[in-house]
């Protein structure tokens, strides 16, 4: 057997080749396959309760901000050979892939189950999108390569204000905040390539 079939004996390889080679993705599924089965499963329930489905999918985006809480050696993020803004936007858009070639299919059931909800996937749609941009940005605003830096109070309000109403101002001030300071960090890495 070789090397590659016995590291994933148990567990499926299929959801692994569509996630486009995203280590944040590929890492953060096979290290919590329990916390993976548990959404699969909640998200297949709240699509059969009405007003259910939609806020589920957002907090499974918010979820999925753990994926990129944990910073990967400095030869990944070398690797692409960009600067920081084509790495951030690569990441970002690998990131919106993922999470809603996952999610898509359940929308599809919310809306078949239940047509009245479908003005919910606007809001789901932008809110999800944000959640995972805000995680992005965020993770690489702090990020240095030889260690996960501890994430402060606003970066744990900030990923709650995707999930409570009342501190989305928070939230969407704090994803241009990270923006910023994300690229700044990153050209001291990335400096060759811009």
């Amino acid at each position: 057997m070789s090397p590659h079939k016995q590291s994933n004996a148990g567990f499926p390889d299929f959801p692994f080749r569509l996630l486009g080679g995203s280590p944040e993705w590929i890492a953060g599924m096979r290290l919590r396959p329990g916390s993976v089965a548990a959404t699969v499963s909640t998200l297949t329930l709240c699509a059969c309760v009405p007003y259910a489905g939609f806020p589920a999918l957002v907090a499974a985006a918010v979820g999925c901000g753990v994926f990129y809480r944990s910073c990967e050696p400095l030869q990944l993020v070398l690797l692409p050979e960009q600067g920081a803004a084509r790495f951030l936007a690569r990441k970002v858009l690998a990131a919106w892939r993922n999470y809603f070639l996952f999610a898509v299919p359940y929308a599809a059931v919310i809306v078949l189950r239940h047509p009245d909800t479908c003005w919910m996937a606007a809001g789901w749609a932008s809110l999800a999108a944000l959640a995972l941009l805000y995680a992005v940005v965020s993770k690489y605003a702090r990020y240095q390569p030889d260690r996960t830096p501890r994430r402060p109070l606003a970066a744990k309000l900030g990923a709650t204000g995707f999930l409570i109403p009342l501190l989305l101002p928070l939230s969407l001030c704090l994803v241009v905040s990270y923006a910023l300071r994300a690229e700044r960090n990153l050209n001291r890495y990335l400096h060759d390539y811009d």
